[in-house]
């Protein structure tokens, strides 16, 4: 049962109906009363029909004709027309991150896990800096490698880089893959192929291989093994393999010093993260020298991810909903960015300051 399509008239009670009973004429039940914006602002929005202007969220004013044809057992509609660009600018008054409160994201060395995202370059290639797609790190850290996760773009050498790691006292060790493109040669010739940039590095005017919206997927995996070995990359369904230089840096012990199962961490897109106690005013380092760089569908997994899954997630260069993908049961993190920062997968929401924002793809 829906609400009715738009011409009819609609009921205020019959909306509440619909939310709680999915039948909008049921006659067995009692309501108390309720206003739109309690429905709005409470409501687990899951379709609503063609008919409507927008979507039921809690963006004020509230109006009646949002609800026409609104269905609470249906499936959401799929939709890809946005995505989130951070801002050039650093401090955290620009960042696009959220802290997880709830240990979902805290990753341990020997913990499966695959990071996804779409990504459109914005920088050139006389950056010479890093660009930092994605860090997770302990709320509150002193020293940025505090049960850190992060994936960079080094634009000097033309590599993506993956490290994990953690520090405590005097000690630290981090695992750290880098896979570069430029060379057609040996260990690198898995990621020459993987990426289509040719000899020339990555940037805004050479983006390689990218689908029609000239977004690149680009996918980590990490088997439960800790070390930097255990990290596959993915340029779009490209698979690049295993990290062609490899760190595996050990100053302390690791058992001693493991990632925490149990400190909240902040994750932050588009920056080197935010992090109290250190110099300057968190989010250092550039996130581009020309335009915006694009996200998209950010998807975090707690899996490997198979090169058949990998494959999958790609859908041919369409964005797909990830819901729908063959381990979605181990889908724990999803943000599409279509209006806003919250999550389709995950109890976190990103909050996106200052002149980053959402834009049209």
């Amino acid at each position: 049962m829906a609400v009715p399509a738009s011409g009819n008239s609609l009921s205020l009670l019959g909306i509440k109906k619909e939310v709680e009973v999915n039948n909008y004429n049921d006659t067995d039940n009692t309501y108390t009363n309720v206003s739109l914006t309690e429905l709005a602002v409470n409501t687990e929005i899951n379709t609503f029909g063609l008919n409507a202007n927008e979507e039921p969220n809690d963006t004020t004013p509230h109006a009646m004709s949002e609800w026409y044809a609104y269905d609470h057992d249906a499936t959401a509609p799929f939709s890809n027309t946005k995505a989130v660009y951070k801002d050039l600018s650093t401090g955290t008054a620009n960042a696009i991150s959220f802290t997880d409160t709830d240990d979902t994201f805290n990753f341990t060395g020997t913990t499966a896990w695959t990071i996804s995202f779409w990504v459109k370059a914005g920088w050139s290639s006389s950056l010479n800096d890093n660009i930092h797609f994605i860090i997770g790190q302990k709320s509150g850290a002193t020293k940025q490698i505090e049960d850190m996760i992060k994936i960079i773009y080094n634009e000097s050498t033309n590599r993506i880089e993956c490290r994990y790691g953690n520090v405590a006292g005097s000690g630290q060790w981090y695992n750290q893959g880098g896979w570069l493109f430029h060379a057609n040669s040996g260990a690198y010739a898995a990621g020459y192929a993987a990426a289509g940039l040719g000899t020339t590095y990555w940037s805004s005017s050479n983006r390689g291989y990218v689908n029609s919206d000239n977004y690149t997927m680009i996918t980590i995996t990490k088997s439960t093994t800790n070390t930097a070995a255990s990290m596959t990359l993915y340029w779009n369904a490209n698979d690049a393999g295993a990290a062609p230089v490899q760190t595996n840096s050990n100053s302390g012990s690791r058992s001693s010093y493991p990632l925490s199962t149990t400190n909240d961490r902040i994750w932050s897109l588009g920056s080197n993260g935010i992090h109290s106690g250190q110099s300057g005013s968190g989010l250092q380092r550039k996130t581009g020298n020309n335009t915006a760089t694009a996200y998209n569908d950010l998807t975090i997994w707690n899996k490997e991810l198979s090169d058949s899954e990998v494959t999958e997630l790609y859908n041919s260069g369409s964005v797909m909903n990830a819901t729908t993908h063959s381990a979605s049961q181990n889908l724990v993190g999803y943000w599409k960015w279509e209006g806003n920062g919250n999550a389709t997968r995950s109890n976190d929401n990103f909050t996106i300051s200052g002149n980053s924002e959402i834009a049209n793809l």
